[in-house]
């Protein structure tokens, strides 16, 4: 039997649109983060120190719920299409009948997006005193130090993690490490092929009925 089928998605269209689904992300971290810092005198906008690390963790939430948007609920409530995937016409789809579409497209996204939660998490145990030393290139003590290298090696391991699941996707079968686990394909919105596909004549064998002999009582 030949069955119409959503082509899967090459190599570089999924690079492309994950490349702008960063895009999207560091402009809003940048936008954003002028109405927090002020770069001219490399300080926040505040004196009151309580405000400073009020707004600078208020600003670190934000950037957790943009990732949350992006990548976990835009796709599950888009049918399988981050923005980056709507640009470039390409979908998530799932492999198994029997699989909920929001399930897998969660259990892809997943990995990469609470990655980076738990390294703006890490920012967040840095005071702002120590950020902004950082920030003016000045020496950070031996805690600070400790601290900092937190969201360091986990922006290190999320980074090299995301380029690794990438370049699994330059398959001749077009499926990544992160299709196979989720157990999803990338596919061409609009570009289909043609499959053949065995017919499963599922026979279904029923227990024979037993019937009791009629006995007639004579009186």
């Amino acid at each position: 039997m030949i069955i119409k089928k959503n082509k899967r998605a090459n190599f570089w269209i999924r690079l492309i649109a994950t490349l702008i689904d960063l895009l999207l992300f560091v402009i809003f971290a940048i936008s954003s983060s002028f109405f927090v810092f002020n770069y001219k005198q490399t300080d926040f906008y505040t004196e009151n120190v309580i405000y400073k690390e009020i707004i600078y963790r208020t600003w670190l939430l934000l950037l957790i719920l943009f990732i949350i948007l992006e990548y976990i609920l835009v796709p599950i409530f888009s049918n399988g299409r981050t923005f980056g995937m709507w640009i470039c016409k390409i979908k998530i789809i799932k492999q198994e009948n029997n699989q909920k579409l929001s399930r897998a497209i969660f259990d892809r996204q997943r990995l990469f997006a609470f990655l980076w939660i738990f390294v703006f998490l890490g920012f967040m145990l840095i005071s702002t005193d120590a950020f902004l030393k950082a920030a003016r290139g000045n020496k950070l003590n031996n805690a600070e130090k400790l601290v900092f290298a937190i969201p360091v090696v986990l922006s290190t391991i999320a980074i090299n993690l995301q380029l690794f699941l990438i370049i699994t996707n330059a398959k001749v079968t077009r499926l990544g490490w992160n299709d196979k686990f989720s157990k999803t394909e990338t596919v061409w919105k609009n570009k289909y092929e043609e499959i053949f596909e065995e017919e499963k004549n599922e026979l279904k064998i029923y227990p024979k009925k037993r019937e009791l002999p009629k006995i007639n009582a004579i009186n």
